[in-house]
């Protein structure tokens, strides 16, 4: 059997493993378990026979087998958010449990010391946390309110922290624009999946219309806390944390999720990529496939073309437009109306109504449905607009990009890298006429070249991206997306060395360990999306596509010079990039060429170039920071790569200036001139020392108006410069002449 055969048998097993234990009632979902939503489920009672009991004992002993020796809960820390809230959680059941024993049998001892080590590893938790990188979902919401019970529940129990200043503030800026009264109406919001965050603001019986199938959208803690403060028993509620501790992935441990279901969610990601990569409708019809477009067809006709992550959740961006890209591409058209109409915003697509942050991800999402529309030019306004809100995003990006779905930070560069070469090819096929300018063009080809070219830096030496399986398999699916792209046709070598490396590292892993980088309210991980990756990657790895490094090629045949080679081996004898492989330097020139025409065109804007030669070095003053910036892994943002190299192309043409133009006119009075450029600073004498020009009588004054109004253009630049204002007034301070 083929590769391909075994490629395509082996993506039909995964979208029939995916369907497993689906049910129509509650559907399905793989993410992986949470010790949070775990001990809120163990904390339901309920009064059977008369007797309160603890009504999922079994969520309770699997707090205790598996709280750590220094007295957190480390399954699936990948972010200090998880450890934080995986430890308060159970720290509270651990209380409740304490005090009120009720029908289980524990030695009261053991489990004060355990309360005791919970303490305090939840204190030196929050003693190092750093608020303003945590991107995890309701976060400042869920953090105070669960401080807030745990005191109430032990007036000892309290926390201060360096960070608690900050997160109070985020958390006041929330609630000032939610109210918990507003659940009380028929609109879904996202706060139903954190309610146990209303505790003693919330009238639990006047949320109940929300449940579905027994679920506060999709969350065993929200639906425990709703349980736990409702006046009336809800049977269905039971039911269905019943339903996950048995069906989801614990598998009958004890062990719940932070979500169930997903079934959107992860039918609509696993099929989408795996499309991407080259699978076809063939290689994965079955009635497994047919019954996961059923769900999806079925849920975007009752939906009304806006789903959530599972049937008749909170509607977001995401799972509306990975459900419109899966049923269109494998023969179910349906149209893009619903996702313009609930989701576009007025810079860039929402994610959900109520978002604190706009999500990037969530807009290449939105901007590839549009993409592969039939005829793509009818939304040309929504594309320029998500395109720009990207490009921008990128540009301001400083090193990894950082995005609040998923921890790993080529997850965004993945969907940006298949954006930009989208809409690169539509723009070769002429299919969106006067959309992209030149200026919009070139900022994207930028964008798309980092995107692409950071992580083939950032290649580990087994081969592997962090170590991780699935990691690993973004970056393979970056790379394949570059050696569609005429501009990486010169580093041909080092992408298939790559990918192929990236391949090695995927097969020597026998057994695939789950990687908690996707974010919820805290981290996880799905065996159903690892796997997606995974099989995506090794397809398209395996294909040399049609398109083999072509997209793009108008732009970049109108940027090559026969001097870059010169350039590179130049700069390759240098000692600082000796050790490193020439392909670097290569990846560096390209990246400091794609930059050249957003320099030219500002060319004239300080100095005319009147008298002067040629410019010859726009090649060459990108490259001396793109160089640098690749070499050490920097990864300083576009925009300021940008900026310095304008500043730079600015101080040649300075030095310029001064020896084509001022000092042929100042020949013999150099004294003039140089009495002429310190006065410019400060401005008042520089006006005077002008006024005085234009009455010596001894026709010089012409000459000096000129090169006096040039250098104050030159000094409002550097003074007036974005950047430079941004900075301390120290650093302000250095720039100033002395």
């Amino acid at each position: 059997m083929g590769d391909a055969h075994r490629l395509a048998d082996d993506a039909k097993s995964l979208i029939q493993r995916c369907l497993e234990n689906y049910t129509e009632k509650y559907g399905l979902g793989a993410m992986s378990v949470a010790a949070y939503d775990t001990a809120w489920v163990a904390i339901v009672t309920k009064v059977v026979d008369g007797q309160k009991q603890w009504l999922f004992p079994e969520c309770f002993e699997y707090i205790l087998s598996t709280q750590s020796e220094d007295g957190g809960w480390k399954i699936g820390a990948a972010a200090q958010i998880d450890g934080i809230l995986n430890t308060a959680g159970p720290l509270l059941a651990l209380k409740r449990h304490y005090t009120e024993p009720l029908q289980l049998k524990h030695d009261p001892q053991d489990i004060a010391n355990r309360i005791e080590r919970a303490t305090s590893s939840l204190r030196s938790q929050l003693a190092v946390w750093d608020v303003s990188t945590t991107e995890h979902v309701g976060f400042e919401i869920i953090v105070p309110a669960m401080l807030e019970l745990l005191e109430k529940e032990d007036p000892s129990l309290v926390f201060e922290f360096e960070s608690k200043k900050l997160l109070m503030k985020i958390n006041n800026a929330k609630l000032s624009r939610f109210r918990p009264e507003f659940l009380y109406g028929p609109r879904r919001f996202t706060a139903l999946h954190s309610l146990e965050s209303f505790i003693g603001k919330l009238d639990f019986d006047k949320v109940k219309h929300h449940t579905v199938n027994g679920s506060m959208l999709g969350s065993p803690s929200s639906t425990a806390a709703y349980m736990l403060h409702s006046s009336e028993w809800d049977d269905e509620a039971e039911e269905y944390l019943r339903h996950v501790i048995k069906h989801a992935a614990g598998c009958d441990s004890g062990a719940v999720p932070s979500a169930f279901p997903s079934t959107h969610f992860e039918l609509t990601w696993m099929l989408s990529t795996l499309l991407r990569a080259g699978y076809t409708h063939e290689d994965l019809d079955s009635p497994d496939l047919t019954k996961a477009l059923d769900i999806l067809s079925h849920s975007f006709e009752v939906e009304n073309g806006a789903l959530g992550f599972a049937p008749f959740f909170e509607v977001d961006v995401d799972d509306t437009a990975k459900t419109i890209s899966t049923l269109n591409k494998l023969g179910r058209p349906v149209s893009p109306k619903s996702l313009i109409e609930t989701f576009e915003g007025e810079n860039h697509f929402i994610t959900y109504k109520g978002e604190r942050d706009p999500s990037p991800t969530a807009n290449c999402n939105a901007l590839l449905a549009l993409l592969h529309q039939p005829d793509v030019s009818v939304y040309s306004s929504q594309i320029e607009k998500i395109a720009r809100f990207l490009i921008d995003f990128w540009w301001t990006s400083d090193g990894k990009t950082a995005e609040k779905w998923n921890i790993c930070y080529l997850y965004p560069s993945v969907l940006m890298a298949e954006a930009f070469v989208d809409i690169l090819n539509l723009i070769e096929q002429d299919k969106l006429p006067g959309v992209f300018d030149e200026d919009l063009q070139s900022r994207l080809a930028v964008a798309l070249f980092q995107a692409c070219f950071r992580p083939l830096l950032d290649q580990q030496a087994d081969g592997s991206w962090n170590h991780s399986v699935e990691e690993t398999a973004y970056g393979i699916l970056i790379l394949s997306e570059a050696r569609r792209v005429s501009f990486f046709s010169d580093l041909r070598e080092p992408l298939n060395q790559a990918i192929e490396r990236g391949v090695a590292f995927i097969h020597s892993v026998k057994e695939r360990p789950l990687h908690y980088i996707w974010i919820e309210k805290v981290s996880y991980g799905s065996h159903t999306l690892t796997d997606s990756y995974v099989l995506a990657a090794l397809k398209s790895a395996s294909l040399t596509p049609a398109t083999n490094f072509t997209i793009g090629s108008s732009l970049w045949q109108n940027l090559t010079s026969a001097s870059t080679e010169k350039h590179v081996k130049l700069f390759s004898k240098a000692e600082l990039f000796s050790a490193h492989p020439q392909w670097e330097l290569q990846g560096s020139m390209i990246e400091a060429v794609l930059l050249k025409p957003l320099l030219v065109k500002r060319r004239l804007e300080v100095f005319q170039r009147q008298g002067m030669q040629e410019d010859k070095y726009f090649d060459l003053i990108p490259l001396f920071w793109t160089s640098p910036n690749n070499r050490a892994r920097t990864f300083a943002s576009a925009s300021f790569l940008y900026e310095v190299s304008l500043l730079s192309m600015l101080t040649y043409q300075v030095d310029e200036f001064m020896e084509a133009v001022a000092a042929p006119a100042f020949q013999g009075r150099f004294n003039e001139l140089r009495h002429l450029i310190h006065t410019v600073f400060p401005e008042e004498e520089a006006d005077t020392q002008s006024s005085n020009g234009h009455s010596n009588g001894n026709g010089h004054a012409s000459a000096q108006d000129e090169v006096i109004a040039t250098i104050k253009g030159f000094k409002k630049y550097c003074f007036e410069n974005p950047y430079v204002k941004r900075a301390s007034a120290a650093d302000q301070k250095t720039l100033e002449p002395t």
